[in-house]
Parts: C-alpha cells; sequence; structure tokens
C-alpha cells in the first residue's frame, strides 16, 4: 500500500505519516470541527469489499468508542469512509510506541512496574466491557517519554484487516510473525480455547521484555538469572503470567495487579532494611574503630564502607527511584 501522504481524508486534514499498524496507515490528522489533533487509521481497500464486514465495522467500533474511555487505553473517536477505504479516528497519544523505546534504551525496574501497571488497568477495564485485545505486542503499547502516559492501542481494529473475525490465528493470516512469541500458546497451536488469559499471558511476556531488555524467543530464561539485579521473587509473577495453560495464570488482571503492587512495596521494604542494616554495620565498625585506637589503617576503612554504602544505595535508587 503506497505511503504517499493524502492532503484529506474524509474532512481531516492530513499532518503526516506516523507509521504502520498492520496492512493500515497511520496519519496525524486535525479534527476541522474541534481543532484538535487526532490519529487516523486507514485500512486497505479490501476491508471495505464485503457490505457485511463495513457494516460490522461501524457497529463494533461504533461501540466500542463509548467503552474505550479509560487513561490507559487509546480512545476511539469514530469511524469513516473515504472513497473505498474504511478508516478508524482516535485519539493522538504524544509519545512512541512502547517497542520503540525498548529499542532505544533499557527501562528501569520501576518503569517497568509502571508500564505493566498501565496495561493491567487498561485491559482490566477492557475485559469488564467484554473486549479482548489478543494481539497486545509493545508495537501496540503507546507512552510518553516520561512514561507518564500509557495507553494500549488496537483493541478491536486489527482482526478487520483480513475481514475477518477478530478472534485470529497464525492459519487466519491475521497474526504477524513478529508478534509470534508475545501469543499465548493456545493462539499460537489452537491447543485451547483462547480467552481473556491470553491478554495476561502477552502482557507477562512484554513485562519480561522490560525487565531483562531482551525481546521474547524460543529460550525464556527467567528473569533474575538474565538480570542479576533482580530478585527471585519477579520470576514467580512472570512465570504465573506466562503459564503455558491458562488455568494456571493470573484469572484476571485485577488479581495480576493486586500482586503487582504487593510485590513491588516487598522490593522497597526488602532494600531499605538492607541499606539500614548495612548503615547500622558501619557505624558500629567505626566505633569499634575508634574506641581500640586504630587510627593508621582508618582510611582503608572509611573507603571500603563508603563504596559499599554508595553501591547499596546506588542499586536501590536503581529499583525505588528508577
Amino acid at each position: 500500500m503506497s505511503t504517499d501522504l493524502p492532503s484529506r481524508i474524509g474532512p481531516f486534514k492530513v499532518l503526516d505519516f506516523l507509521g504502520r499498524a498492520g496492512q493500515s496507515a497511520v496519519y496525524r490528522a486535525v479534527d476541522p470541527n474541534q481543532g484538535r489533533t487526532v490519529a487516523l487509521k486507514l485500512f486497505p481497500s479490501h476491508v471495505a469489499e464485503d457490505p457485511a464486514t463495513v457494516e460490522r465495522f461501524h457497529r463494533e467500533l461504533g461501540a466500542f468508542s463509548l467503552q474505550s474511555r479509560h487513561p490507559n487505553l487509546v480512545e476511539v473517536l469514530g469511524t469513516g469512509q473515504e472513497a473505498e477505504r474504511l478508516y478508524l479516528v482516535m485519539e493522538h497519544v504524544n509519545g512512541t510506541s512502547l517497542d520503540r523505546l525498548l529499542k532505544e534504551r533499557r527501562l528501569s525496574v520501576p518503569e517497568a512496574f509502571n508500564v505493566l501497571r498501565g496495561i493491567c488497568r487498561g485491559l482490566a477495564y477492557a475485559h469488564q466491557h467484554g473486549i479482548e485485545h489478543r494481539n497486545l505486542t509493545p508495537r501496540n503499547v503507546l507512552v510518553s517519554s516520561d512514561l507518564s502516559t500509557i495507553k494500549v492501542g488496537d483493541l478491536v481494529a486489527a482482526g478487520f484487516e483480513s475481514g475477518q473475525s477478530v478472534s485470529g490465528t497464525l492459519s487466519t493470516g491475521e497474526i504477524r510473525l513478529s508478534a509470534l512469541y508475545y501469543l499465548a500458546p493456545e493462539q499460537v497451536d489452537g491447543s485451547g480455547k483462547v480467552d481473556h488469559r491470553a491478554d495476561v499471558y502477552s502482557a507477562g511476556v512484554i513485562f519480561h521484555e522490560m525487565l531483562t531488555g531482551r525481546a521474547p524467543g524460543s529460550k525464556f530464561g527467567l528473569p533474575s538469572q538474565l538480570n542479576p539485579e533482580l530478585l527471585p521473587d519477579i520470576d514467580v509473577l512472570v512465570l504465573r503470567c506466562i503459564a503455558r495453560r491458562p488455568l494456571e495464570r493470573y484469572t484476571t488482571f485485577l488479581d495480576l495487579l493486586h500482586d503487582l503492587d504487593r510485590l513491588e512495596e516487598t522490593l522497597r521494604l526488602r532494600l531499605l532494611t538492607e541499606i539500614r542494616g548495612i548503615s547500622q554495620a558501619s557505624s558500629r565498625l567505626l566505633t569499634v574503630n575508634a574506641e581500640t585506637g586504630q587510627k593508621r589503617n582508618r582510611l582503608p576503612l572509611y573507603l571500603g564502607l563508603g563504596v559499599l554504602l554508595l553501591a547499596v544505595l546506588a542499586v536501590a535508587g536503581y529499583l525505588i527511584l528508577g
């Protein structure tokens, strides 16, 4: 499909080309009625060839526009048709995709927790409204540069590119090969019913990638093995997300959120306890050294304790403050 910049799509003035989402092109445009910037997803022409698909497109995505008003979901504002092309109007998010961000830099542990928390909140809301993503990857998670904004997009739009059901598998051609490792086993091999727990699996893979800086692959190492700065407690949460059997995963994103918050608090308290212990040990050593009058070798002791304390504080700052 050509990426030549159209001047207008429907009533919207096109400003620039943002990128591709599957077979569709995404543009930044201006809504002439409200004067705000929006994102337009322009679908390939074959989507509009089937009248039933066109009717379902407007019905399903129009209904979703009323259910996508959540801080962690990209809001769908409406649908339209330009000649033989259908398009989706969405809010424009200032930032980039999580996929691009992960290629630029490694996230700190607090940042990874923060992003996963946003994903969980958005999809918990979507699931409560009967909407499942089933194609969750870092590519359709949009974030601001400071990670204060985290929004999940493409909840119900991807399946229309093939004119088939949103619930796709590899055999339907609706799943990109690049997204393969983010998909739950039952989506890939058809081994079981696909439901909302497939999204939990995908979120777990994304969390693993954020923690380790490593894209998912056929060999799935534990986060604490790939990143020595992580405690094994994190492994338990990740493994429950990516369990092969859906029954062994978190039942809902609210359950995952609860464990995520509890784990983060546990890590904070453990680090603070370790820092306090080292500080007290340092004070005792210095006190003993002073009382015994060992003045000549005091400088190496000070330096050693100082380096140790700074190292612990650096790790604590990395984990607690980001």
